[in-house]
């Protein structure tokens, strides 16, 4: 399947949220793969993809979602669309309600119908494993679903508005939940970043509830890989699919690897901590795993990276940064 992404050479490719995590590991990926891509990101987190500045065929627009006549001439003879624009953290969505409905409704509503009408040969939306709420089995694709904060309701609304655009326009699209990604560039606002940041600091690691809580880490380049198969085949047209490894891991199991890797285990300590009005038990999603056999199929390709490879990335990366 490796081959396939050689589809991207000379690819004219629009990316919202392309300075944010997940979007400037994209754009990197894409110009390395030969295509042409414009990034609109508002810049509110920083500018992740600052390293790429001066790149062949990379033009970066500082634009929000919803600034339609800035983003008009952008959509301009683009072949592709990746929609990662987002309003990052489930706390922040929280703290900021109609912020959210802006960026995740009315922005993404935008964003496709641009799309639309420039006539793109595919709209990649991506998504969130949030829209699940929890499940004790692996989550599919078919669901059940039960958002339990306003982000995952806004993901499922921007799914449906993907398969809208396609019965009315033709907009051929592909949706993907992504599944706690991580990886160098990452911020303290997620958990396995936090950790490692905060332990190579000597501070302790502050674990919500029991720390039994289980999450489908995902590393960023499994992550961008998966995403820009799903985007070129042809199978990958109007599918939603799950982005992650089909494995789980506790919170507190986490907190440990990190120690344990770091050398630190006697060192720095663990401490419980009550859920807060921030971050609320009511919203927390206590189970989350991707059953990943639809992407497998379809894809060709089963993420390769451990949880144990990609902490020692994630570390690496973070102390050459310093």
């Amino acid at each position: 399947m490796k081959d396939v992404l050689q589809k991207y050479s000379g690819c004219k490719v629009l990316v919202t949220g392309g300075a944010g995590f997940i979007g400037s590991h994209l754009v990197e990926k894409l110009l390395d793969l030969g295509a042409e891509v414009t990034v609109i990101d508002t810049m509110l987190c920083g500018n992740k993809s600052a390293h790429l500045d001066g790149r062949k065929n990379l033009s970066v627009h500082e634009v929000d979602v919803n600034d339609v006549p800035s983003m008009k001439p952008l959509f301009k003879g683009k072949d592709m669309v990746f929609h990662l624009a987002a309003v990052v953290g489930v706390e922040e969505t929280q703290d900021e309600p109609v912020n959210l409905l802006n960026v995740e409704v009315v922005g993404t509503s935008k964003v496709i119908a641009l799309s639309a009408e420039n006539k793109v040969k595919r709209f990649i939306f991506a998504s969130s494993s949030e829209v699940y709420g929890d499940s004790l089995r692996p989550m599919v694709e078919e669901g059940p679903y039960n958002p339990k904060s306003t982000y995952a309701l806004t993901k499922l609304v921007g799914e449906h508005y993907c398969a809208a655009y396609y019965q009315k326009f033709g907009l051929e699209y592909t949706a993907l939940r992504y599944f706690n990604s991580y990886g160098p560039r990452q911020d303290e606002r997620f958990v396995l970043s936090r950790f490692v940041n905060r332990a190579l600091d000597g501070k302790e690691l502050y674990v919500y509830g029991d720390g039994k809580q289980t999450r489908d880490f995902t590393y960023v380049e499994d992550t961008i890989y998966m995403t820009l198969l799903a985007a070129i085949i042809k199978e990958g047209a109007g599918q939603v699919l799950n982005i992650g490894t089909g494995k789980a891991e506790s919170i507190i199991d986490l907190a440990e690897m990190v120690l344990t890797m770091l050398g630190l285990k006697d060192k720095v300590k663990i401490s419980f901590v009550d859920y807060d009005k921030r971050r609320s038990r009511e919203i927390e999603v206590f189970s989350r795993l991707a059953n990943i056999d639809r992407a497998v199929k379809l894809l060709g390709y089963r993420p390769s990276t451990s949880l144990d490879e990609g902490i020692k990335k994630y570390v690496d990366w973070y102390r050459g940064s310093k």
